[in-house]
């Protein structure tokens, strides 16, 4: 298949890295797959084996499948000549949404349980399943890098979307110490000139022993899950929370809420689930830094509940399901 994809930057956000990891493997398949952006340019910070082209591009060249996700590339996708136009919902109130909703002759589709059911409910018609996204092969448990570190408390550092909540979480954080074993907390975020211009240090409510690592490579990143052994998520109204699976791929003992979560987190078994207020996160945080027995039970649950969320596994239900619609 000629497959294109549409992406309004190619910066550092799990939205783009959802388009690379998918491209990838319809590469690794055999398709022929195309990725436009504004200006054309190779992602810089995670491999890409397609074409790389502009939006004005799209204009001059014909697919069997074009996605897109987003308002911003919405008029380039639907002038795009091809076979299947296939809208990839990946937020709530997404403000491409209502174009591709009035228009029946693209198909839907969503990257939660969740959302694909509000999808349905809206609009009465299929919503694609489009949930998942995971590199197994690259966030895995790694024993040593967490034995010997301190104990360690990570977090998304993305401050310039409030519904990352991570505020709330270091306001969760902030009355922990002296209450539990000593930890140090960390937080990671990417700065973009274009996409995230707001260094998250600027007035973080930082608690005692934290830090940051801006623009960690993927290496470093992946680095970062594996020697840490809590991961704290506390979005709201996401469609898939890509920090949160990576966690539990690399072995961290997860906390979150059910934003973007429910499809794979299961409260007691692999994740400890709360309500997204900074009295419940911080009871559930206590609970797995004091507790080590229960940490390590829903560390260890994490790989295995991870892996059925593979990269490859989804696209290929979503080359699947584009074939029987």
């Amino acid at each position: 298949m000629r497959i294109a994809l549409f992406l309004p930057h190619v910066g550092v956000f799990g939205g783009v890295r959802r388009y690379l990891e998918l491209g990838n493997e319809w590469v690794d398949m055999g398709h022929d797959v195309t990725l436009h952006h504004p200006d054309g340019a190779a992602p810089a910070w995670l491999p890409f084996a397609g074409r790389t082209a502009t939006l004005a591009a799209a204009g001059a060249s014909a697919s069997d499948l074009a996605l897109s996700g987003d308002a911003v590339t919405y008029p380039a996708f639907r002038a795009h000549d091809s076979r299947r136009h296939l809208y990839y919902c990946v937020i709530e109130s997404d403000p491409g949404l209502p174009a591709a909703i009035a228009d029946t002759n693209v198909t839907l589709m969503a990257n939660s349980g969740p959302l694909r059911r509000q999808l349905a409910r809206r609009v009465r018609r299929e919503v694609l399943d489009g949930a998942g996204g995971i590199r197994v092969e690259r966030f895995h448990p790694e024993p040593a890098r967490r034995a010997g570190t301190p104990l360690r408390v990570l977090v998304n550092g993305r401050r310039s979307r409030a519904k990352k909540g991570t505020d709330l979480v270091l306001r969760a954080l902030s009355r922990l110490a002296g209450r539990v074993p000593a930890f140090e907390t960390v937080l990671f975020d990417a700065l973009d000139p274009r996409t995230n211009r707001q260094d998250p240090r600027d007035g973080a409510p930082l608690p005692p022993n934290a830090r940051f690592v801006l623009d960690p490579t993927q290496d470093e990143l992946v680095a970062l899950y594996q020697s840490s052994h809590v991961f704290v998520a506390a979005e709201r109204k996401a469609g898939w929370c890509n920090t949160a699976l990576e966690a539990l791929a690399s072995g961290c003992a997860l906390v979150c809420t059910t934003s973007g979560t429910t499809d794979f987190a299961r409260h007691g078994e692999n994740a400890l689930v709360c309500w997204r207020n900074r009295w419940s996160l911080r009871a559930a945080i206590a609970r797995l830094l004091i507790d080590a027995a229960l940490r390590e039970r829903l560390a260890a649950a994490g790989p295995a509940s991870a892996a059925p969320w593979a990269w490859n596994t989804l696209a290929r239900r979503i080359l699947a399901q584009v074939d029987a619609a």
